[in-house]
């Protein structure tokens, strides 16, 4: 009888565990990440770095994530079928917080949920305005804005123009294609203060042979060359009426590269990942920074420390400096010490 009782009870414990473990595995906290590109995106890759910092040790959330690839596949069709697909996923997981990065996010997938009486929103890298999302008006949505470190641009083409002898306030032109996200930085910059700089303001193109033709004579206009978009260049009038895709827009390395090694003036990115595609040196947005104030928002929601009307949306203040020491060497630019060491902190340095 002792026996059997004994076995009674551990069995009466096993199953006990069981359903405690299970309860609370359905019962966590749950967070959805959803990126609207994918890894092979540096930015992506980095914001995930910023994210899991704060979230990677936080074992009794319950974490998703979803990765839109929408840099990858930029179809009319696409977009509308992962739209749907994502907002299912969502209405199905129905997360504590959303945490939503980047445009293309907001717009196929989180705005549909403002206002939601469950889920919270927390949006990442934004660098326009949150009106056309309804974020301006909703009480389930924080986040930060991308915003460019104007100051920090500023600065660092005072100390390239220090070491090249230039005279006078350096003029900077920032070029792109013609995206919306390449508009809404514009925007942005042309109300923020450049001085001692001259901000020239912003040209966009369609194709690449367009864009080469500016380049080539852009110390017309200025002593610096400001890039940030450039993924959506077609190569010729005839691609653009194609639809878009790799076999009818440039690659952005080709863009960049050829715009590093033909340009009269030094060319100065405007995100890290502009060096990575071969411009000479980057001052861009702290993807880290982005990931860490997000996940910190979420957190303050799900633990109960701070509901989301006690959360402000943050404008984004911390900047990353990447750099390629062949290209600045080609142009005989030496810089101070400390942004190598910084760019090689961050993992954002190339030889």
């Amino acid at each position: 009888m002792g026996k059997n009782l004994k076995i009674l009870f551990m069995s009466a414990f096993f199953i006990s565990l069981v359903f405690v473990v299970m309860w609370t595995s359905t019962h966590r906290p749950r967070i959805m990440i959803l990126q609207s590109y994918a890894t092979d995106y540096i930015w992506t890759k980095e914001v995930d770095v910023g994210l899991d910092r704060i979230l990677a040790d936080k074992s009794w959330i319950d974490i998703r994530h979803y990765f839109m690839d929408t840099k990858n596949h930029t179809s009319k069709d696409y977009l509308r079928r992962v739209g749907i697909s994502v907002r299912n996923v969502i209405e199905n997981l129905e997360p504590d917080v959303l945490i939503a990065v980047d445009d293309d996010a907001q717009k196929l997938a989180a705005k549909y949920f403002v206002d939601h009486p469950r889920i919270k929103i927390v949006f990442v890298g934004v660098n326009g305005s949150v009106e056309p999302y309804g974020y301006d008006k909703a009480g389930n949505v924080t986040g930060i804005y991308e915003r460019k470190p104007v100051k920090a641009l500023s600065e660092m083409m005072q100390t390239i123009a220090a070491s090249t002898g230039l005279r006078g306030a350096p003029r900077a032109t920032f070029i792109s294609d013609k995206s919306h996200s390449a508009d809404r930085d514009h925007n942005y910059m042309q109300t923020e203060s450049w001085d001692p700089v001259i901000y020239n303001g912003h040209k966009s193109f369609d194709t690449f042979p367009e864009w080469k033709e500016y380049v080539l004579n852009s110390a017309n206009e200025a002593e610096f060359l400001l890039v940030g978009g450039y993924r959506k260049l077609y190569r010729d009038k005839s691609a653009m009426d194609k639809k878009s895709g790799p076999s009818n827009t440039v690659s952005p390395k080709e863009v960049a590269t050829w715009t590093e090694e033909n340009s009269p003036i030094p060319v100065l990115g405007m995100n890290i990942f502009n060096t990575d595609d071969g411009v000479m040196i980057s001052v861009g947005v702290s993807p880290y920074e982005q990931g860490e104030v997000a996940a910190n928002m979420a957190l303050d929601i799900i633990s109960g420390r701070k509901s989301i009307d006690q959360i402000p949306i943050q404008t984004s203040k911390q900047y990353v400096v990447s750099m390629r020491k062949s290209a600045l060497e080609a142009r005989n630019i030496k810089l101070p010490q400390v942004f190598e060491a910084f760019a090689r902190t961050t993992n954002n340095y190339i030889p």
